[in-house]
C-alpha cells in the first residue's frame, strides 16, 4: 500500500505541474506521457486495469483542478 500511495502522490504532483505548461502542444505531449506512465505504473498490481483506471482518474481530476487555477476560471466550461 505504501508504494501505491507514493505512486498516487507522484502522478498527482506531475499532473499539477503539467497543467501549468503554457504551450498547448508541449502540455498535450506531457499529459500523454503521464497517462502512459499511469498504465506502466499499474502493471505491478494484481489488477492492473483497475489500478490504471484509478491512476488515470486521479491524473485527470488533478490536471483539471490545477488548470482551472491557471486559466482563472472553471476550466471544464472552456474545454
Amino acid at each position: 500500500m505504501k508504494q501505491y500511495a507514493e505512486e498516487r502522490e507522484s502522478l498527482a504532483d506531475r499532473a499539477a505541474v503539467v497543467a501549468w505548461i503554457d504551450d498547448t502542444e508541449e502540455r498535450f505531449e506531457a499529459l500523454r506521457k503521464l497517462y502512459e506512465d499511469c498504465h506502466m505504473a499499474a502493471d505491478i498490481y494484481a489488477d492492473p486495469a483497475r489500478i490504471a483506471e484509478l491512476f488515470v482518474a486521479l491524473v485527470t481530476d488533478t490536471f483539471h483542478s490545477a488548470r482551472a487555477v491557471v486559466v482563472g476560471t472553471d476550466y471544464l466550461t472552456h474545454v
